[in-house]
């Protein structure tokens, strides 16, 4: 389905301005020629001419045009662009261009005009060219790297992930704690950190099982996740620890409010397989940047010591 210029302020209105081409030989590109590329479903070819009309193309430029190919001559280049892209990366490349100029750009598509977040990924190429006409133009390709963009989310995604949990994982954390920091030095901000850890999980990785354990510590990051307020992100740092960041310095008595709210997720006991349920118990201990410590490494030592000095003594 096409996607028509009004809709979302997807494109840009203005008319783009016709510039000269520097007085260089160009090399001719015939319009047809285009269509030996029609067989390519991922990426786009567009002969464009000073006014950034398309003169030709191949079947994939159609398709997203969602025009007949016959009906895309005359099409202004804008309406393949999202307008901030157009403005701010396609109208420079066209007129450096122009100019002779050899550009390349990462530029994005929508790629489905009823799902607005579907968006592609392209490497665009322009190249000053002669028309059949004999006049100035500009050869537009665009390479799809949409999968190869999507792969490298995923990368960094797994990157800072608990591949368990899908909680934030100890690297992502540290990289929160830091960016609290920068932001406490400039704006006189604290924050409190906030260790916890299960009281006896080696019981259950013992006596059920290591599978039943991992289900503990999935079901208690959802619970854990259920109870999260604004300004509060949590993470697993490993085993059966987890780490809860607030973006504010806490109180004492907040503190203590924070680990009753935080005990009340495993006031319900845990399924561990063949019908059984078992109790938990976990121990909290939080510390609060700057007053407990100017470096992050002594604030995360100190909550992990005093989330163990509040455990059950057996």
């Amino acid at each position: 389905m096409g996607v028509s210029q009004s809709e979302m302020g997807w494109f840009v209105l203005n008319q783009p301005k016709k510039v000269p081409v520097a007085g260089n030989s160009l090399t001719p590109v015939s319009s047809d020629s285009l269509a030996l590329f029609d067989a390519d479903e991922r990426n786009m070819y567009v002969l464009v001419d000073q006014c950034a009309r398309i003169v030709a193309c191949n079947k994939r430029v159609a398709e997203q045009l969602g025009r007949p190919k016959a009906e895309v001559p005359g099409v202004a280049l804008y309406e393949l662009f999202a307008d901030s892209e157009y403005q701010s990366i396609t109208e420079p490349a066209l007129a450096a261009c122009m100019a002779g100029e050899v550009t390349n750009a990462s530029q994005r598509f929508r790629l489905d005009s009823e799902s607005p977040e579907y968006v592609g990924y392209f490497e665009v190429s322009y190249l000053p060219v002669a028309l059949d006409s004999g006049e100035p133009g500009i050869l537009v390709t665009c390479h799809d790297v949409t999968r190869l963009k999507q792969n490298e989310r995923k990368l960094r995604q797994l990157a800072h992930l608990d591949p368990l949990t899908q909680l934030p994982n100890l690297r992502f954390i540290d990289y929160q704690l830091r960016k609290l920091q920068s932001l406490g030095l400039r704006e006189g901000r604290g924050f409190t950190v906030v260790f916890i850890d299960f009281d006896q999980f080696k019981y259950i990785n013992d006596v059920y099982g290591h599978l039943a354990g991992d289900q503990v510590l999935i079901e208690f990051s959802r619970r854990l996740r259920g109870k999260l307020r604004g300004g509060e992100h949590i993470g697993r740092i490993g085993g059966d620890e987890f780490l809860i960041v607030i973006r504010e310095a806490l109180q004492e008595s907040q503190q203590r409010a924070l680990s009753r709210r935080l005990k009340e997720i495993v006031a319900r006991p845990f399924e561990v397989g063949n019908g059984d349920k078992v109790l938990l118990g976990i121990s909290v201990g939080s510390s609060v940047w700057p007053i407990d410590g100017d470096s992050l490494e002594d604030l995360k030592r100190l909550a992990d010591e005093r989330m163990y000095a509040n455990k059950p003594k057996s």
